[in-house]
């Protein structure tokens, strides 16, 4: 299963404190005509600061911290939860997806994707809000027939039960329209506008493109090359697009076009094969079971807007978690999403079920 067994980053069971922080009276008072005295705030009269050696004028101190001339006061605990990603599983069913796995298997191309994102669906209900497609979409279809697919269950909280329905009953027949189908999922998060949480394609496919302009039978570079600039649009979009190779001989006729997805996709493997390639119902699995790991546990919403954002703390189990604005190992505060992300180890702790406390605090310092 994924590296903590299954999905552990139940973030609901962590111990999540978040404090605000008040401006308190301070020494300071303002003037009867308004101004305010010099004890490093403005004067009121020419716009000028006073002599407060922590003031440069532009309401950040040497550091680069907010108004460093507020003290700690109100302590608010606020309540944070974690931001399951949307996934839109995209399935080929072209006829060849009826031939065995491997020269060696017993089994179906379709019958192992069918116990493969079974089990995937099991392990992410309630940590991946899924959608699904899957291509040709047509009824009757023949071996030419190229109707590309359409979200036929939306991206949602509780969609595990409808997409599994559509799962057991789906068949392979007709022609491979990656492209059209990966520009059906484009406009469909396109229109979707969901800011709020990460989104995703999961791509699985037994070979080339043959739609439309192959009329469903022969692969064609204008059909590759439609694939990978939708790929592109989704990508330039902010999805990013996983792609699984199931089956031996994949990239026969054009080697080169799925690892140009999967780099495109934002999503690439390390090493000279960029796609995830699966040849058996087992590496099938293994496959969706690193990536749904990917996916989820390194995001968490906070519900009230933090007034001073630069002033954010986060701990692990009372340990400082470094901010790092090049998501590179630390964490960083989105405003847009009013989330906190996670890179790097970080990110890896909160996955593999490590972290029992997670606190984040809003302070001048760091908080003792």
């Amino acid at each position: 299963m994924w590296r903590c067994m299954g999905f552990c980053f139940g973030l609901a069971l962590l111990s999540m404190t978040f404090w605000t922080v008040a401006a308190c009276d301070s020494s300071s008072s303002d003037n009867p005509d308004g101004s305010i005295n010099s004890d490093g705030n403005n004067n009121g009269q020419d716009g000028s600061s006073g002599n407060d050696s922590n003031s440069n004028g532009d309401g950040f101190n040497g550091d680069g911290i907010e108004n460093p001339d507020f003290d700690v006061c109100d302590e608010m605990e606020i309540s944070a939860t974690a931001i399951p990603p949307n996934m839109l599983i995209v399935v080929d069913k072209s006829g060849s997806m009826d031939e065995p796995t491997s020269s060696n298997s017993f089994t179906t191309k379709m019958e192992d994707l069918k116990n493969a994102v079974d089990m995937l669906l099991t392990e992410g209900e309630g940590n991946i809000r899924f959608g699904w497609m899957f291509y040709p979409d047509c009824t009757g279809c023949n071996s030419g027939y190229c109707d590309p697919g359409r979200v036929t269950v939306q991206v949602g909280d509780d969609t595990v039960s409808a997409i599994r329905q559509r799962l057991n009953t789906m068949y392979s027949n007709g022609g491979t329209p990656t492209g059209e189908s990966l520009q059906a999922a484009d406009s469909y998060f396109v229109n979707l506008a969901d800011s709020t949480h990460r989104s995703f394609v999961l791509l699985i496919t037994d070979g080339m493109p043959t739609c439309p302009n192959g009329d469903g039978s022969k692969a064609t570079q204008a059909d590759a090359q439609l694939s990978l600039q939708a790929v592109q649009s989704l990508h330039s979009h902010g999805v990013d697009t996983f792609v699984i190779g199931l089956g031996e001989g994949i990239n026969s006729t054009n080697p080169q076009l799925l690892n140009d997805m999967a780099t495109a996709g934002g999503r690439p493997r390390s090493g000279a094969t960029k796609y995830y390639q699966a040849n058996s119902l087992s590496e099938l699995q293994a496959v969706l079971d690193a990536i749904g790991g990917m996916v989820i546990g390194c995001n968490v919403a906070l519900t009230v807007v933090p007034e001073f954002p630069s002033l954010l703390w986060v701990y692990f189990d009372g340990q400082t978690v470094p901010k790092d604005k090049n998501h590179v190992n630390g964490w960083d505060y989105d405003a847009t999403r009013n989330a906190i992300d996670f890179y790097g180890d970080y990110c890896d702790q909160l996955r593999n079920g490590e972290v029992e406390s997670l606190r984040v605090l809003m302070a001048c310092k760091p908080p003792d």
